[in-house]
């Protein structure tokens, strides 16, 4: 009669490769997940000319930040004596780009911030052009962990505003006053990123 007790331990003793598959092993002591709703934006250098509505207001009416970082990775390779030799290299700039949405209000901060910004980039009315170095900015996006440490840091050198979105394109109606006429969007290019890593314990 077979051992209707027989634990599994018995068997997989004998081969603990994997013996990782376990509830204990695989909560890892309650470990968190990364969250996507803890994060901060902070312009660290403004443009000399151009209008800035501050730090504490962007940072409230900013709902969204998503970042394209160039990290491609491909291969060097050479065929020697019907062989594959290969090796993996960084490929790319470190240039990139970020988008923001924002929520402006009836002091239309924001859109008067993004406005202001493409006009000493090329004025409308006299298509002047302001120097770079004094449409520049710089900035540092910051994720944290569930306790609200910082767990990475990037930072953004030579940032410049590539697209506005609707912004100064309004929709109207006279209907429905419920048409929310207060969201923006802009999109940065930056020259260069660079990733600091925290607390990564």
């Amino acid at each position: 009669m077979a051992n209707q007790f027989l634990q599994s331990s018995v068997i997989t003793d004998q081969n603990s490769d994997l013996d990782y598959i376990n509830y204990d092993s695989i909560r890892e002591d309650n470990k968190e997940f990364l969250l996507s709703n803890v994060w901060d934006f902070k312009w660290t250098t403004v443009p000399a000319a151009v209008y800035f509505p501050g730090n504490p207001l962007l940072k409230v009416r900013t709902t969204s930040v998503t970042p394209q970082f160039n990290i491609g990775i491909t291969q060097m390779m050479a065929i020697v004596r019907q062989f594959t030799i290969q090796q993996s290299v960084i490929t790319g700039t470190t240039a990139g780009s970020i988008s923001f949405e924002y929520v402006d209000k009836e002091d239309q901060a924001i859109t008067a911030w993004l406005w202001d910004w493409r006009e000493k980039m090329g004025g409308m009315k006299d298509r002047f052009l302001f120097r770079k170095e004094d449409t520049i900015g710089e900035g540092v996006l910051t994720m944290y962990n569930s306790t609200r440490r910082p767990i990475r840091i990037y930072t953004l050198r030579t940032m410049q505003p590539i697209d506005i979105g609707n912004t100064l394109n309004p929709q109207f109606n006279s209907d429905d006053a419920n048409n929310n006429n207060s969201m923006a969007s802009a999109t940065f290019a930056f020259e260069h990123w660079e990733l600091n890593w925290a607390n990564m314990e």
